[in-house]
Protein backbone atom coordinates (compact mmCIF):
# COMPACT_ATOMS: atom_id res chain seq x y z
CA UNK A 1 0.00 0.00 0.00
CA UNK A 2 1.16 3.47 -1.00
CA UNK A 3 2.44 5.80 2.00
CA UNK A 4 -0.30 8.27 0.53
CA UNK A 5 -3.06 6.19 0.98
CA UNK A 6 -2.85 6.12 5.31
CA UNK A 7 -4.60 10.04 5.09
CA UNK A 8 -7.03 8.61 2.37
CA UNK A 9 -7.86 5.51 4.82
CA UNK A 10 -7.99 7.63 8.13
CA UNK A 11 -10.76 10.09 6.16
CA UNK A 12 -12.65 6.60 5.63
CA UNK A 13 -12.46 5.79 9.43
CA UNK A 14 -12.68 8.68 10.76
CA UNK A 15 -15.81 8.61 9.13
CA UNK A 16 -15.20 12.24 7.12
CA UNK A 17 -15.32 10.91 3.42
CA UNK A 18 -17.70 7.90 4.15
CA UNK A 19 -20.79 8.51 6.37
CA UNK A 20 -22.14 4.87 7.74
CA UNK A 21 -23.00 5.83 11.15
CA UNK A 22 -26.73 7.55 11.65
CA UNK A 23 -26.28 9.48 14.65
CA UNK A 24 -24.33 11.36 16.80
CA UNK A 25 -24.10 8.46 19.44
CA UNK A 26 -23.27 6.19 17.12
CA UNK A 27 -20.74 8.18 15.65
CA UNK A 28 -19.00 8.93 18.99
CA UNK A 29 -19.57 5.25 20.33
CA UNK A 30 -17.31 4.51 17.23
CA UNK A 31 -14.91 6.97 17.58
CA UNK A 32 -14.40 6.36 21.24
CA UNK A 33 -13.93 10.36 21.69
CA UNK A 34 -14.12 13.41 20.66
CA UNK A 35 -11.36 15.85 21.37
CA UNK A 36 -13.84 19.00 22.62
CA UNK A 37 -11.99 21.41 24.86
CA UNK A 38 -13.44 23.79 22.16
CA UNK A 39 -17.00 23.05 22.32
CA UNK A 40 -17.85 24.81 19.07
CA UNK A 41 -15.54 22.68 17.30
CA UNK A 42 -16.23 19.50 19.14
CA UNK A 43 -19.56 19.73 18.05
CA UNK A 44 -18.94 20.33 14.34
CA UNK A 45 -15.95 17.17 14.93
CA UNK A 46 -19.71 15.08 15.27
CA UNK A 47 -21.65 17.04 13.11
CA UNK A 48 -19.57 16.97 10.04
CA UNK A 49 -19.27 13.16 10.65
CA UNK A 50 -22.93 12.35 10.27
CA UNK A 51 -25.07 12.40 7.18
CA UNK A 52 -27.43 15.43 7.15
CA UNK A 53 -26.68 16.52 10.86
CA UNK A 54 -26.52 20.26 11.74
CA UNK A 55 -25.63 21.98 15.19
CA UNK A 56 -29.02 21.92 16.30
CA UNK A 57 -29.27 17.65 15.58
CA UNK A 58 -26.11 17.53 17.23
CA UNK A 59 -27.03 19.61 20.30
CA UNK A 60 -30.51 17.65 20.72
CA UNK A 61 -27.98 14.51 21.17
CA UNK A 62 -25.90 16.20 23.98
CA UNK A 63 -29.28 17.99 26.11
CA UNK A 64 -30.45 13.90 25.73
CA UNK A 65 -27.64 12.80 27.47
CA UNK A 66 -27.24 10.18 24.61
CA UNK A 67 -23.50 12.16 23.98
CA UNK A 68 -21.77 13.97 26.91
CA UNK A 69 -19.08 16.56 27.55
CA UNK A 70 -16.28 15.45 29.87
CA UNK A 71 -12.68 15.38 31.09
CA UNK A 72 -11.05 12.20 30.65
CA UNK A 73 -8.07 11.13 27.85
CA UNK A 74 -5.08 13.28 28.72
CA UNK A 75 -7.28 15.48 31.38
CA UNK A 76 -8.50 17.16 28.30
CA UNK A 77 -12.24 17.85 27.62
CA UNK A 78 -13.64 15.19 24.93
CA UNK A 79 -16.90 14.24 23.65
CA UNK A 80 -18.30 10.50 24.63
CA UNK A 81 -20.98 8.17 24.83
CA UNK A 82 -23.20 7.69 27.87
CA UNK A 83 -22.28 4.25 27.79
CA UNK A 84 -18.78 4.63 27.66
CA UNK A 85 -18.15 7.49 30.01
CA UNK A 86 -17.66 5.91 33.55
CA UNK A 87 -15.46 2.94 32.21
CA UNK A 88 -13.15 5.62 30.22
CA UNK A 89 -12.94 8.25 33.66
CA UNK A 90 -12.26 5.22 35.74
CA UNK A 91 -8.84 3.81 34.15
CA UNK A 92 -7.51 7.21 33.44
CA UNK A 93 -8.25 9.26 36.58
CA UNK A 94 -5.65 7.76 39.28
CA UNK A 95 -2.29 8.40 36.45
CA UNK A 96 -4.05 11.98 35.86
CA UNK A 97 -4.71 12.71 39.75
CA UNK A 98 -0.71 11.83 39.89
CA UNK A 99 0.41 14.34 37.60
CA UNK A 100 -2.10 17.22 39.32
CA UNK A 101 -0.79 16.20 42.85
CA UNK A 102 2.67 17.90 41.55
CA UNK A 103 0.71 21.08 41.30
CA UNK A 104 -1.92 21.29 44.08
CA UNK A 105 0.95 20.14 46.86
CA UNK A 106 2.28 23.90 46.40
CA UNK A 107 -1.04 25.52 46.73
CA UNK A 108 -1.64 23.67 50.22
CA UNK A 109 -4.45 21.43 49.18
CA UNK A 110 -5.55 18.58 50.93
CA UNK A 111 -6.61 16.22 48.53
CA UNK A 112 -8.81 14.03 51.36
CA UNK A 113 -10.67 17.91 51.86
CA UNK A 114 -12.44 16.76 48.35
CA UNK A 115 -13.98 13.22 49.33
CA UNK A 116 -14.48 14.53 53.57
CA UNK A 117 -16.56 17.76 52.52
CA UNK A 118 -16.06 19.07 49.07
CA UNK A 119 -17.52 16.51 46.78
CA UNK A 120 -20.25 15.74 49.64
CA UNK A 121 -21.11 19.19 49.40
CA UNK A 122 -21.03 19.24 45.80
CA UNK A 123 -23.78 16.31 45.57
CA UNK A 124 -26.43 17.82 47.58
CA UNK A 125 -26.66 20.73 45.87
CA UNK A 126 -27.12 19.26 42.75
CA UNK A 127 -29.38 16.73 43.94
CA UNK A 128 -32.59 16.28 42.26
CA UNK A 129 -31.56 17.53 38.43
CA UNK A 130 -29.96 20.87 39.27
CA UNK A 131 -27.79 21.87 37.65
CA UNK A 132 -24.66 24.90 38.34
CA UNK A 133 -22.47 26.72 36.17
CA UNK A 134 -18.83 27.17 37.03
CA UNK A 135 -19.88 30.63 38.79
CA UNK A 136 -21.98 29.00 40.53
CA UNK A 137 -19.84 26.09 41.95
CA UNK A 138 -17.37 28.45 42.96
CA UNK A 139 -19.68 30.59 44.79
CA UNK A 140 -21.16 27.68 46.95
CA UNK A 141 -17.67 26.57 48.29
CA UNK A 142 -16.76 30.16 49.06
CA UNK A 143 -20.06 30.30 51.24
CA UNK A 144 -18.62 27.53 53.20
CA UNK A 145 -15.17 29.01 53.58
CA UNK A 146 -14.05 25.96 51.47
CA UNK A 147 -10.18 28.06 49.92
CA UNK A 148 -10.47 29.51 46.45
CA UNK A 149 -7.99 26.77 45.19
CA UNK A 150 -9.98 24.05 46.00
CA UNK A 151 -12.07 25.61 42.59
CA UNK A 152 -9.31 25.31 40.48
CA UNK A 153 -9.23 21.61 39.71
CA UNK A 154 -12.83 20.77 41.31
CA UNK A 155 -14.90 20.24 38.21
CA UNK A 156 -11.87 18.27 36.37
CA UNK A 157 -11.45 15.98 39.59
CA UNK A 158 -15.43 15.54 40.26
CA UNK A 159 -15.56 14.70 36.64
CA UNK A 160 -13.06 11.93 36.77
CA UNK A 161 -14.78 10.54 39.38
CA UNK A 162 -17.64 10.19 38.19
CA UNK A 163 -19.57 12.42 40.15
CA UNK A 164 -20.26 14.89 37.85
CA UNK A 165 -20.35 15.94 34.33
CA UNK A 166 -21.25 18.70 31.66
CA UNK A 167 -25.24 19.38 31.56
CA UNK A 168 -26.96 21.32 28.70
CA UNK A 169 -25.66 24.91 28.08
CA UNK A 170 -27.56 27.94 30.15
CA UNK A 171 -27.33 30.71 27.53
CA UNK A 172 -23.53 30.87 26.75
CA UNK A 173 -22.50 29.31 29.60
CA UNK A 174 -21.79 25.37 30.71
CA UNK A 175 -23.26 24.18 33.44
CA UNK A 176 -22.72 21.26 35.53
CA UNK A 177 -24.91 18.57 36.52
CA UNK A 178 -24.68 14.81 38.50
CA UNK A 179 -23.55 11.91 36.44
CA UNK A 180 -25.78 9.47 38.13
CA UNK A 181 -28.88 11.72 37.61
CA UNK A 182 -27.41 12.09 33.90
CA UNK A 183 -27.00 9.18 33.12
CA UNK A 184 -28.73 6.53 35.28
CA UNK A 185 -27.54 3.57 33.04
CA UNK A 186 -23.68 2.09 34.13
CA UNK A 187 -21.90 -0.08 31.74
CA UNK A 188 -19.83 -2.24 33.40
CA UNK A 189 -16.21 -3.32 31.74
CA UNK A 190 -13.70 -5.25 33.77
CA UNK A 191 -10.10 -3.67 33.88
CA UNK A 192 -8.80 -6.43 32.56
CA UNK A 193 -10.81 -5.94 28.98
CA UNK A 194 -10.33 -2.11 29.36
CA UNK A 195 -7.09 -1.69 27.23
CA UNK A 196 -8.52 -4.38 24.66
CA UNK A 197 -11.81 -2.44 24.34
CA UNK A 198 -9.93 1.22 24.15
CA UNK A 199 -7.77 -0.31 21.29
CA UNK A 200 -10.81 -1.71 19.00
CA UNK A 201 -12.11 1.97 19.37
CA UNK A 202 -9.06 3.64 18.51
CA UNK A 203 -7.57 1.20 15.67
CA UNK A 204 -10.94 0.73 13.63
CA UNK A 205 -11.93 4.34 14.02
CA UNK A 206 -8.06 6.18 13.53
CA UNK A 207 -6.14 3.66 11.72
CA UNK A 208 -3.81 3.26 10.07
CA UNK A 209 -1.93 4.41 13.58
CA UNK A 210 0.84 3.38 15.33
CA UNK A 211 1.26 2.36 18.79
CA UNK A 212 2.93 5.14 19.68
CA UNK A 213 -0.31 7.20 18.28
CA UNK A 214 -2.22 5.27 20.60
CA UNK A 215 -0.65 6.14 23.59
CA UNK A 216 -0.58 9.82 22.69
CA UNK A 217 -4.38 9.86 22.31
CA UNK A 218 -5.07 8.05 25.25
CA UNK A 219 -2.25 8.59 27.58
CA UNK A 220 -1.61 5.20 28.59
CA UNK A 221 1.80 3.18 28.92
CA UNK A 222 3.44 1.44 26.28
CA UNK A 223 2.25 -1.88 27.96
CA UNK A 224 -0.92 -1.06 28.60
CA UNK A 225 -0.86 0.19 24.61
CA UNK A 226 0.75 -2.97 23.82
CA UNK A 227 -1.79 -5.43 25.63
CA UNK A 228 -4.69 -3.53 24.22
CA UNK A 229 -3.04 -4.40 20.83
CA UNK A 230 -3.14 -7.78 21.27
CA UNK A 231 -6.94 -8.20 21.90
CA UNK A 232 -7.82 -5.51 18.35
CA UNK A 233 -5.54 -7.97 16.29
CA UNK A 234 -8.32 -9.86 15.01
CA UNK A 235 -9.90 -6.74 13.85
CA UNK A 236 -7.38 -5.63 11.65
CA UNK A 237 -4.58 -5.30 9.08
CA UNK A 238 -1.61 -3.77 8.91
CA UNK A 239 1.31 -1.99 6.73
CA UNK A 240 4.84 -1.20 7.60
CA UNK A 241 6.59 1.56 6.42
CA UNK A 242 9.82 2.32 7.16
CA UNK A 243 9.91 -0.64 9.85
CA UNK A 244 7.00 1.04 11.70
CA UNK A 245 3.79 -0.59 11.75
CA UNK A 246 0.56 0.64 11.39
CA UNK A 247 -2.69 -0.84 12.10
CA UNK A 248 -6.45 0.01 10.74
CA UNK A 249 -9.96 -1.81 10.11
CA UNK A 250 -9.38 -4.75 7.78
CA UNK A 251 -12.66 -3.73 6.44
CA UNK A 252 -11.25 -0.48 4.81
CA UNK A 253 -10.94 -0.13 1.09
CA UNK A 254 -9.72 3.86 0.13
CA UNK A 255 -9.87 2.40 -3.84
CA UNK A 256 -13.56 2.03 -3.07
CA UNK A 257 -14.50 5.76 -2.07
CA UNK A 258 -13.61 9.17 -3.84
CA UNK A 259 -11.72 11.48 -1.59
CA UNK A 260 -13.70 14.86 -1.44
CA UNK A 261 -11.08 18.04 -2.97
CA UNK A 262 -12.06 20.57 -0.37
CA UNK A 263 -12.47 19.73 3.40
CA UNK A 264 -13.10 22.14 6.34
CA UNK A 265 -12.29 20.22 9.59
CA UNK A 266 -12.61 22.00 13.20
CA UNK A 267 -9.74 22.95 15.45
CA UNK A 268 -8.76 20.28 17.46
CA UNK A 269 -9.79 17.71 14.98
CA UNK A 270 -8.78 14.02 15.84
CA UNK A 271 -7.84 14.32 12.14
CA UNK A 272 -4.46 15.78 13.09
CA UNK A 273 -4.59 15.79 16.81
CA UNK A 274 -5.02 12.09 17.49
CA UNK A 275 -1.60 11.10 16.12
CA UNK A 276 2.01 11.35 17.89
CA UNK A 277 3.91 11.29 14.36
CA UNK A 278 1.13 13.64 12.43
CA UNK A 279 3.75 13.87 8.69
CA UNK A 280 1.58 11.82 6.53
CA UNK A 281 -1.30 15.18 6.80
CA UNK A 282 0.98 18.20 7.56
CA UNK A 283 4.18 19.02 6.13
CA UNK A 284 6.99 20.15 9.00
CA UNK A 285 7.09 23.62 7.12
CA UNK A 286 3.64 24.10 8.18
CA UNK A 287 3.20 22.93 11.49
CA UNK A 288 3.40 26.26 13.29
CA UNK A 289 0.45 27.78 11.61
CA UNK A 290 -1.94 24.48 12.64
CA UNK A 291 -0.83 24.03 16.17
CA UNK A 292 0.27 27.26 18.49
CA UNK A 293 3.40 26.04 20.62
CA UNK A 294 1.05 26.21 23.73
CA UNK A 295 -0.97 23.43 22.23
CA UNK A 296 -3.99 25.83 20.49
CA UNK A 297 -5.27 23.17 17.11
CA UNK A 298 -6.81 25.55 14.02
CA UNK A 299 -9.07 24.44 12.13
CA UNK A 300 -7.88 23.53 8.80
CA UNK A 301 -8.41 23.08 5.37
CA UNK A 302 -7.57 20.06 3.91
CA UNK A 303 -6.96 18.90 -0.22
CA UNK A 304 -6.86 15.48 -1.09
CA UNK A 305 -6.24 14.06 2.70
CA UNK A 306 -3.25 16.70 3.18
CA UNK A 307 -3.80 20.16 5.11
CA UNK A 308 -3.47 22.99 3.32
CA UNK A 309 -4.72 25.69 5.27
CA UNK A 310 -6.08 27.39 7.91
CA UNK A 311 -9.58 29.43 8.89
CA UNK A 312 -11.77 30.88 10.31
CA UNK A 313 -15.46 32.30 10.96
CA UNK A 314 -16.83 35.71 11.73
CA UNK A 315 -20.97 35.40 12.32
CA UNK A 316 -23.03 38.54 11.74
CA UNK A 317 -26.51 39.48 11.21
CA UNK A 318 -25.56 38.55 7.47
CA UNK A 319 -24.36 34.91 8.19
CA UNK A 320 -21.51 33.55 8.09
CA UNK A 321 -18.65 34.87 6.43
CA UNK A 322 -15.33 32.21 5.91
CA UNK A 323 -11.79 33.22 6.06
CA UNK A 324 -9.28 30.91 4.16
CA UNK A 325 -5.85 31.43 4.70
CA UNK A 326 -4.07 29.11 2.19
CA UNK A 327 -0.79 27.90 2.51
CA UNK A 328 0.23 28.76 -1.26
CA UNK A 329 -2.06 30.41 -4.14
CA UNK A 330 -5.17 28.41 -4.64
CA UNK A 331 -6.35 27.87 -8.14
CA UNK A 332 -10.05 28.58 -9.34
CA UNK A 333 -10.91 24.87 -9.47
CA UNK A 334 -9.60 24.76 -5.46
CA UNK A 335 -11.41 27.74 -4.73
CA UNK A 336 -15.03 26.10 -6.08
CA UNK A 337 -13.87 23.33 -4.25
CA UNK A 338 -13.39 24.50 -0.50
CA UNK A 339 -16.65 27.22 -1.97
CA UNK A 340 -18.69 23.95 -1.69
CA UNK A 341 -17.41 22.80 1.78
CA UNK A 342 -18.03 26.41 2.95
CA UNK A 343 -21.74 26.06 1.94
CA UNK A 344 -21.63 22.83 3.54
CA UNK A 345 -20.79 24.40 6.60
CA UNK A 346 -23.30 27.07 6.67
CA UNK A 347 -25.91 24.81 6.06
CA UNK A 348 -24.70 23.02 9.50
CA UNK A 349 -24.78 26.47 11.02
CA UNK A 350 -28.26 26.72 9.71
CA UNK A 351 -26.66 30.21 8.52
CA UNK A 352 -26.26 31.46 4.92
CA UNK A 353 -22.82 31.64 3.77
CA UNK A 354 -22.74 35.89 3.19
CA UNK A 355 -19.01 35.96 2.00
CA UNK A 356 -15.86 33.76 1.61
CA UNK A 357 -12.30 35.89 2.24
CA UNK A 358 -9.60 34.56 1.06
CA UNK A 359 -5.91 36.24 2.58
Amino acid sequence: MPENDIAKLRLLAQQITQHRLKSPQALVAHMGAIQAQDYHAGRHAVGLRVPDANLQSVEKAINKAEIIRTWVFRGTLHIVTATDIRWMTNFVKDRIFRKFRTIERPLDIDESKYHSTIYPLLQKELKGGKQLMRTEIAALLESHNIPEVYSRYLLLRASLEGIICHGPMRGKQYTFTLLDEWVPTKTIISPEEIPGELAKKYFLSHGPATIADFMTWAGITQKEAQIGLEAAKPLLDSLVINNTHYWYDKKLDASRHKIPEALLLPAFDEYYVAYKDRSHVLEDAHVRKVLTTNGIFFPIMVQEGQITGVWKKNISKKGVELIFQPFKTMKKPQQQAFSVSAEAYAAYLQQPLDRITII
